[in-house]
């Protein structure tokens, strides 16, 4: 616990910095180390030396002896001084009721043990202070005085004889004030409750029209769209929705499905367009959502020399996981819809087989029934591209060539 003085100050550091300051914070160093001020509570102990004025060895025996504490505290020099505000302003000492803790002989337990050799006078030497947050002693715990202290036993170890000097230990019962979040909460809503314009804020926020999704399950079979309806049954407030992919799954041939995986960007598969996948309910009205299998063909007609089947297989068993998220023009509450869709298309008859043999530099002689040889139109020979086509282009581009073909 290292401790600056304070910014500029070349007074003590008992004088200066165990008084709780004000503005502290005004006085911060530059390497950020707290000041001794800042603290909320301070508890300063040890041997400070302080001796008894005007009194011999004789006269405070006797007295420690009939328990005249009283007597003897009116000549304790850390009280005349802390009194005269010389040191240790603003710190505060529990009253003491036990014999001066100095000077003892070593292993002599009791009164009796006190040097009688040096005849030192005996004396409070070893002290123990403190500082609250109170700027004055009547102040209650509070946010603003959050630290309020109390002694609650102040007392020397009269039975250690390993030393000349009495050990010293004090108790406290600490006050510490701190936000009850709870109450907090309770009375933040009271103040709501009690101003209507705040409550009509706060409903509207929380409020979801209630909408109504058409189904839960939706099966392509054919190149047919389907239609999902979303019905805003409110009739005072819009609803606005969003159309997520939560992900996308594979149906096994046994019915299973394998494990969904996400999608990182929460776009639709290349093989599902859905239209609109947001948008705006006026109150009462039904929204129409056209989900379209987009047909999905392979990138390349020949591989290696062998003819492709147009067809993407692994798209015929494919389900996604759809989220219709729907919340109010003013809400900041949301509620989630899941839409199931599957592909469920029939498997296209497959293509004549060909002779690999047959199959020459222009293979769009092939495909569009014309002889071996015979020479077709230069729109249909530019309809083919070869694998040499693609090797530069992305998937995207590639998708979007493969788009083209078919228009």
């Amino acid at each position: 616990m290292t401790f600056n003085k304070p910014h500029g100050s070349t007074a003590s550091t008992t004088s200066v910095q165990l008084h709780k300051a004000v503005s502290a914070s005004e006085n911060q160093t530059d390497d950020d180390r707290p000041e001794l001020a800042e603290a909320d509570m301070v508890v300063f102990l040890g041997d400070f030396n302080y001796r008894l004025n005007g009194i011999t060895y004789d006269e405070a025996r006797d007295m420690v002896s009939q328990r005249s504490f009283d007597w003897l505290r009116e000549r304790d020099q850390l009280r005349i001084e802390m009194k005269a505000g010389n040191v240790f302003q603003g710190m505060r000492e529990g009253a003491i009721t036990f014999p001066p803790t100095y000077k003892f002989q070593r292993h002599q337990p009791g009164l009796s043990g006190y040097d009688s050799g040096e005849k030192r006078i005996p004396a409070w030497c070893d002290r123990i202070l403190y500082r609250d947050s109170r700027s004055v002693s009547l102040a209650g715990c509070s946010l603003e005085c959050p630290v309020v202290a109390a002694i609650t036993s102040y007392e020397a170890c009269m039975d250690v004889t390993d030393s000349d000097h009495k050990p010293v230990r004090c108790t406290f019962s600490v006050d510490i004030a701190r936000v009850d979040e709870m109450t907090r909460r309770q009375e933040y809503g009271k103040i709501i409750e009690s101003n209507k314009k705040l409550r009509c804020l706060l409903q509207e926020s929380h409020f979801v029209p209630d909408t109504i999704i058409s189904t839960n399950n939706i099966i392509l079979e054919n190149p047919e769209d389907v239609v999902l309806r979303i019905t805003n049954n409110c009739e005072t407030n819009k609803a606005t929705f969003e159309i997520l992919c939560e992900g996308q799954s594979t149906r096994k041939q046994d019915g299973t499905k394998s494990e969904v995986l996400p999608r990182a960007s929460f776009g639709f598969p290349l093989w599902l367009e859905v239209q609109p996948s947001v948008g705006l309910i006026e109150p009462g009205e039904t929204m129409e959502v056209t989900l379209h299998h987009e047909d999905f063909f392979t990138q390349e007609e020949f591989v290696d020399g062998v003819l492709q089947n147009w067809w993407c297989e692994i798209t015929r068993y494919m389900e996604v996981v759809l989220l219709i998220t729907v919340t109010g023009s003013t809400s900041t509450e949301t509620i989630t819809h899941k839409i199931n869709v599957r592909h469920c298309c029939p498997v296209p008859s497959a293509p004549l087989p060909i002779n690999p043999s047959s199959i020459t530099d222009t293979p769009s002689d092939v495909m569009s029934g014309e002889a071996p040889g015979k020479r077709v139109s230069k729109n249909n020979q530019s309809n083919h591209l070869q694998r040499s086509d693609f090797a530069p282009f992305g998937s995207s581009e590639v998708h979007d060539l493969c788009g083209m073909r078919n228009m």
